[in-house]
């Protein structure tokens, strides 16, 4: 196997080469790795800590997960959201191709082997959807891998909706194995997704019920996540069943 490019204990610098606006405060930043064949190193459902600096200076540390797999060689990509108030969203907003991003990794206390649950129900708010993404690519892309994925993405508008067209490209090439269910608080006119905020009932209706063999993975803003927790608890999902990001 190949040696990754991250460090646990120190910060190492990765290029940017390429960036995407895809909406007004989303953009796609593509990092080179040492060489074409160079592998990041991170382990399923793991993710990075990138160093840069607020509107003010100071120094600024914060977890992210790439969209890219240890599959995709020479480089890794962030899809980032940068929030107008955000410290590291200012990082980001002001980073131009040709400079340097740092990086220290891999953290994370999730551990995923092939096949160890029959199914993952996930629960994704906003950009908390990277590290399911990462998650669920990771298991349709990999033909030994049997295991079902029910994700719920809560949004408040369609164009919230971070990744879509490449949850939908798994969604479509996947269709027995990947299913996801779109939440908005304000939805257009025209919506077959659920409305407003993840209730009990949309959990009932679109994850897997509770079982020894299934775990259930949150990731989302503090007020959702408190929110999955107890609608989780009291549909009888323990406390073993379920991962938080």
């Amino acid at each position: 196997s190949f040696t990754g490019c991250l460090d646990p204990e120190n910060f190492r610098d990765f290029k940017l080469v390429k960036r995407t606006q895809l909406s007004h405060n989303v953009a796609k930043f593509t990092f080179a790795l040492p060489s074409p064949t160079s592998v990041l190193g991170l382990p399923i459902g793991q993710h990075i800590s990138c160093r840069g600096k607020d509107s003010q200076g100071e120094e600024v540390l914060k977890p992210y997960t790439p969209t890219t797999l240890d599959s995709d060689l020479g480089h890794f990509e962030l899809v980032i959201k940068m929030y107008p108030q955000g410290r590291m969203s200012h990082h980001f907003r002001e980073m131009r191709v040709g400079e340097s991003l740092a990086v220290k990794g891999p953290k994370g206390r999730f551990r995923y082997q092939p096949g160890q649950v029959r199914a993952f129900g996930m629960l994704a708010g906003g950009s908390g959807i990277t590290p399911m993404f990462q998650v669920a690519r990771a298991i349709l892309e990999n033909p030994k891998d049997q295991t079902k994925v029910h994700l719920i993405y809560a949004n408040v508008t369609h164009d919230d909706i971070l990744l879509k067209e490449e949850l939908e490209v798994l969604a479509s090439r996947y269709p027995d194995s990947f299913k996801i269910y779109y939440v908005l608080n304000q939805p257009p006119e025209v919506w077959n997704g659920g409305v407003g905020f993840v209730s009990k009932e949309i959990i009932q209706t679109h994850l897997p019920a509770p079982a020894a063999d299934i775990q259930i993975l949150r990731c989302g803003p503090p007020p959702m996540n408190k929110a999955m927790a107890a609608h989780l608890e009291a549909i009888g999902y323990t406390p073993e069943m379920q991962f938080q990001f």
